[in-house]
């Protein structure tokens, strides 16, 4: 699937970009490392990967996306990996078929943090407005601070975040494994999430813009997540 500069390259190669740049990758490892003691399991083998031209930088990186999952489901991760090795990583928090919470986590001066956040707060920061808008999620990603990191290779504009995430959540959500825990019902009431999918990727996306580093990450089983590459 292709959305203009987001080209959707789906699974058939994720697995072995995800294994390859997982290695090389000290960001990666880091992140991956906190979602094992959250109790998240890597899956590989659902990894969405994805090629993005950038209009501003003038090239394109390949990004993947590789979901992690809990036993008991209420927890659930994703993480975003690009060319040159730059990763950043979502855990969400799940009552049913809702998303409540997400933790964001990134590497910084090769050390991991992290920011904890309700979906409530995402809804609060929007209270002047009819509905939640780009500037309000950027108001309160801009409060929460900025992470700060290398250059990056490549910018990724708001659009590019929206599509990259709206197509991983719910090429996840048709695959094999969700049909094996979700029912029918249960996948067509978390399809209803996308919104907040992309409203916790814009979240990242800001939260990262303007501080030399330009990225997103949001996940439900990995849902969707995205990252850009860095130098240095």
């Amino acid at each position: 699937m292709s959305t203009s500069t987001v080209n959707h390259l789906g699974v058939e190669y994720g697995h072995r970009f995800f294994a390859k740049v997982h290695e090389a990758s000290n960001e990666a490892k880091l992140i991956s490392e906190a979602m094992s003691k959250a109790g998240l399991d890597a899956q590989p083998e659902r990894t969405h990967l994805f090629s993005v031209f950038s209009p501003d930088s003038e090239k394109a990186i390949a990004v993947s996306i590789t979901p992690f999952s809990s036993k008991d489901l209420n927890h659930e991760g994703g993480l975003s990996i690009s060319e040159g090795g730059h990763a950043q990583g979502v855990i969400v928090e799940m009552k049913r078929n809702e998303i409540v919470g997400f933790t964001h986590l990134a590497v910084t001066r090769e050390k991991l943090v992290s920011s904890k956040h309700s979906v409530s707060e995402l809804a609060e920061a929007a209270k002047s407005t009819a509905q939640l808008s780009d500037a309000s999620i950027k108001a309160f990603a801009e409060k929460v601070g900025k992470v700060k990191a290398a250059r990056p290779l490549v910018e990724m504009n708001v659009q590019q975040v929206r599509s990259l995430a709206t197509i991983s959540y719910n090429a996840l959500l048709g695959d094999q494994f969700a049909r094996e825990v979700h029912s029918a019902n249960d996948i067509t009431a978390l399809r209803g999430m996308s919104s907040v999918v992309a409203e916790i990727a814009l979240f990242v996306l800001f939260r990262t813009e303007g501080s030399s580093c330009c990225s997103c990450s949001c996940s439900c089983w990995g849902s969707s997540s995205c990252s850009s590459s860095y130098s240095g």
